[in-house]
């Protein structure tokens, strides 16, 4: 039956948004508390099999999500970065290929993606509230790093 209610939304969904197709450019899913964002350009595969969707592009496996676990999805016509404004006085600095966040909650988990949603790299933060994420074993290029209170966009040269 969930199958079923899941279908019909997102049959609903690009109907209702197949006016407006010129303007929607990306696929939102929101699953576990993780984020993916995929780009329709990118023309996903989409499938459910026993319960499980799994989104592909060009072969390679984007997002596999098991159902019963509270997927959502929304379309965007911008790519949503998770970046808000900072509040508090948690900080974060980048120095010799690490981003160190400092003045965050003890395990937190600090989380690094790259510009499509994809996750990369995790680090809980420490007793000291201090977490050091080396970006070094990443490759050249932007990415996202988001604890619980901070977002900022990272140039890996």
């Amino acid at each position: 039956m969930k199958k079923l209610k899941f279908y019909l939304m997102l049959l609903v969904m690009l109907t209702a948004t197949s006016a407006k197709a010129e303007s929607v450019k990306y696929l939102v899913f929101n699953s576990g508390g993780e984020q993916t964002v995929i780009a329709l350009a990118d023309q996903p595969v989409i499938t459910v099999s026993e319960g499980t969707l799994k989104v592909t592009v060009a072969g390679e496996e984007k997002l596999s999500a098991d159902l019963s676990n509270g997927l959502s999805y929304s379309f965007s016509e911008s790519a949503p970065t998770g970046i808000k404004e900072v509040l508090d006085d948690e900080s974060s600095r980048l120095s010799e290929g690490h981003v160190y966040i400092t003045n965050a909650r003890e395990g937190d988990v600090v989380r690094v993606f790259t510009v499509d949603g994809k996750l990369v790299a995790a680090q809980r933060v420490g007793n000291e509230g201090i977490a050091d994420i080396d970006l070094t074993a990443l490759g050249k290029g932007l990415y996202i790093v988001k604890s619980a209170k901070t977002s900022i966009k990272v140039m890996n040269k």
